[in-house]
């Protein structure tokens, strides 16, 4: 039986929700208020977070389709399995498109997009066929590098001349409805409600007990690490810059410029974007993999991995015509669905509250 301890839980957590989220400014409608939206997210996504670590609390080391036939019945339980692995695929499809593209725009424009992510997917395949555990031993290795090299960027940008808080006033200059709207339902669905994952993968958590404590910690330094570079961007760049440039964390690392001796960091922005993409979409994917297997009794995803795996890079240049009908769908379809998602749990949550009354001796 695979089983990951709670440290290991943790660095997933964070690698997870810091991910792609550092290739936008979140709330950046908000503007200069973006950040009370992060703020008001994160706690929203907390509630949300405390239902999801409800489930192995209640059934400790039971796989979610498990928990599925419990509260629902294999009748019901079957086909909601299968939808939740539909969006974990449509999810995975965006996130693995977003670092497909990012290589070829910084790294590697004269190769050909589909070359690039097959090398990225059978990075992927191989590592999650080694084993869930695997995923989190390389996961524990390189989070340190990616937290590092955040930290290292926030000192250049403080010291670099470009950095001025004054650009955050006036606080709520537009009112509130200008932070309580459609920016805060998109926070709360990315990256808060992706969370909703990790009901794949509780049952592999060695001491079931930690688990809630565990994610509370790490969602929470991750929404302060995310705060944090929202202040840096709105700061650096302005709120009118940041909303508009493709990739807002290159942009801010590609103006510090320290005596010109300390500048061109761009290869930094790059490690973190990737670092935090590859495992967004590697949990995304194996989320999907695991929902097909169950939902046709099997145990082992690894057929689903490397099938699904060589067939995935095709499905996403004909779902995507270019980066701009990526974000496109991403914000008009994809964050609507991950938000009512996100809110599935809370209807289980109450199914099993009021079975547990049932069963309960009073």
């Amino acid at each position: 039986m695979i089983r990951i301890s709670n440290i290991q839980l943790f660095v997933l957590i964070m690698a997870f929700e810091v991910g792609s989220t550092t290739l936008f400014a979140l709330g950046i409608g908000a503007g200069r208020d973006a950040w009370i939206v992060v703020l008001l997210a994160a706690l929203i996504g907390l509630c949300l977070l405390w239902v999801y670590t409800a489930f192995p609390k209640q059934y400790p080391n039971k796989d979610f389709s498990e928990i599925l036939n419990e509260l629902l019945g294999k009748k019901l339980a079957k086909p909601l399995l299968l939808l939740f692995g539909f969006q974990f695929l449509s999810a995975a499809s965006h996130n693995f498109y977003e670092f497909g593209a990012l290589i070829k725009i910084t790294a590697l424009p004269l190769t050909p997009s589909l070359v690039i992510l097959y090398f990225y997917i059978i990075v992927i395949i191989y590592i999650l066929c080694l084993g869930f555990e695997v995923l989190a031993r390389t996961c524990e290795v390189l989070l340190p590098y990616l937290v590092m090299f955040l930290m290292i960027i926030f000192i250049f940008i403080s010291l670099s001349g470009q950095f001025d808080l004054s650009t955050l006033q006036p606080v709520l200059g537009a009112g509130i409805q200008n932070v309580i709207g459609v920016e805060l339902i998109e926070v709360i669905a990315f990256p808060f409600g992706e969370m909703i994952i990790f009901l794949m993968f509780f049952h592999y958590i060695g001491d079931q007990k930690l688990i809630r404590r565990t994610a509370f910690l790490a969602v929470g330094l991750s929404a302060l690490l995310l705060f944090a570079s929202l202040i840096m961007m709105i700061s650096t760049l302005g709120p009118e810059l940041t909303a508009n440039a493709e990739i807002p964390l290159l942009e801010m690392v590609l103006s510090i410029n320290i005596a010109d001796i300390i500048t061109n960091l761009d290869s930094i922005a790059v490690f973190i974007l990737f670092i935090g993409g590859f495992y967004k979409t590697a949990l995304h994917f194996l989320g999907f993999a695991l929902a097909i297997t169950w939902f046709f009794n099997k145990k082992n995803p690894k057929w689903i991995l490397i099938i699904g795996g060589l067939l995935f890079p095709l499905y996403v240049v004909n779902r995507f015509q270019g980066l701009h009908d990526q974000r496109w769908k991403g914000f008009e379809v994809n964050i609507p669905t991950i938000f009512l998602y996100a809110f599935l749990p809370v209807l289980l949550f109450i199914i099993m509250s009021i079975k547990k009354r049932k069963k309960s001796p009073s």
